[in-house]
């Protein structure tokens, strides 16, 4: 057995007959001083391994991802793997490459931790759905803001595979879809970073990807994705926002133009109805666009619909105040109005058909918010059936 470590990689040739890890441990602890993020133990030149040599791997995993780094093992003839997968640890963990090539460029992927520029504010767009409308959505939500954006391409691996092995035409695709959206970026008013996020799921994939990086919030299209691209459902959707605390945006219903301005938003004041007006109002800013607010009266089926309801009139006319104070600080024009509805959910849904608006906004806050269920409802209506273009704007908690 000849052991050589050059660069990222340690060269395995001969046979391996016992377990050789430590013997070869300081080579690679020598290694990931300088490759932090993962080694190669290439294995092209191995003639032989016993079900004992194959420890060497089953060690050298867990030295390895107890540094908080990857090893792939590249080159390994089929006939050698089948005689690793006898060993436990060597048959769930062990990531493979066809070479040692392809491993190196998987491993280029890899971040220990996501790089962040300088803006106070730092946004996530996930290569997710038609994420070209989440970019655009991004853009128009660092209007007057100190903000820089960060797409993830949220690889998910097999639950058959192990997280850390290379998928070569996946990645290829998914820094493909990158250089498009920092192209698509361009000069914006932002700076752009771009990263990859191996994970099982997208929703926990995102989740821990935002702490570590500290963002503030994400923007996800939840449409699905043309050409069999990787998508969120619903369901998955409805998970994040729901353990998130961090603030999401869920954004449904892009237009064909994934560039086309929104120039007339509504949004119901119910639930956290003066963040998602800001929303809105950053979404329509310089289109010469307007906003609407809807104050919604429910009056109960045993009155009639024009019963007096003094204390909401008085609360709706404080709202409108409200919200023309906001249009004003973003330079948006906002319009109020009140209607009196049966169920505030069917009612929105009316009015927002009827009213040939481009986006509807609706903030949802915390469970002990006082009209949470009406506000939460109305969100999970829209996301069924969206009337225009849907925001599910979930307040950071």
């Amino acid at each position: 057995m000849f052991i050589e470590a050059r660069g990222d990689t340690i060269t395995l040739s001969g046979e391996i007959k016992s377990n050789i890890w430590p013997a070869i441990q300081a080579a690679a602890a020598l290694l990931l001083r300088n490759h932090p993020t993962g080694i190669i133990v290439d294995c092209s030149l191995l003639t032989n391994c016993t079900v004992k040599g194959a420890e060497t791997f089953s060690d050298a995993f867990r030295y390895i991802t107890s540094h908080n780094a990857r090893i792939v093992v590249a080159g390994l003839a089929p006939e050698l793997l089948e005689i690793g997968k006898s060993v436990p640890g060597v048959r769930s963990q062990l990531p493979l490459a066809d070479s040692v090539a392809e491993a190196r460029a998987s491993l280029r992927l890899v971040e220990i931790t996501p790089q962040r520029g300088r803006a106070r504010i730092a946004a996530v767009a996930p290569m997710l759905g038609v994420w070209q409308r989440a970019v655009y959505h991004c853009d128009r939500l660092a209007v007057g803001e100190d903000c820089e954006i960060h797409l993830v391409d949220l690889m998910k691996v097999p639950r058959t595979l192990p997280i850390g092995t290379p998928l070569p035409e996946r990645e290829a695709e998914g820094q493909r879809r990158l250089e498009e959206a920092r192209k698509a970026i361009g000069d914006s008013r932002m700076k752009c970073f771009t990263h990859v996020e191996r994970t099982r799921s997208n929703a926990s994939g995102l989740t821990e990807f935002v702490k570590r990086l500290e963002a503030d919030f994400a923007v996800i299209s939840v449409d699905e994705a043309p050409g069999g691209e990787g998508c969120m459902d619903d369901s998955e959707a409805m998970a994040l926002v729901q353990g998130a605390e961090f603030e999401v945006s869920l954004v449904k219903g892009a237009p064909v133009n994934r560039e086309q301005p929104i120039r007339r938003a509504i949004v119901p004041a119910v639930g956290e109805w003066k963040h998602a007006l800001e929303h809105a109002c950053k979404l329509v800013a310089g289109n010469q666009g307007i906003v609407t607010l809807v104050y919604l009266v429910a009056i109960p089926r045993t009155e009639p619909l024009d019963a007096p309801k003094p204390d909401d009139e008085a609360s709706a006319a404080s709202a409108a105040r409200e919200a023309v104070a906001i249009g004003r600080r973003w330079g948006v024009d906002v319009e109020s109005g009140v209607e009196r509805v049966r169920d505030p959910v069917l009612g929105l849904m009316r009015i927002i058909e009827n009213g040939q608006y481009d986006a509807a906004v609706v903030g949802v806050g915390g469970e002990t918010y006082g009209d949470y269920h009406i506000a939460r409802a109305a969100a999970e209506s829209l996301m069924q059936e969206p009337r225009c273009e849907f925001v599910f704007l979930r307040v950071a908690k």
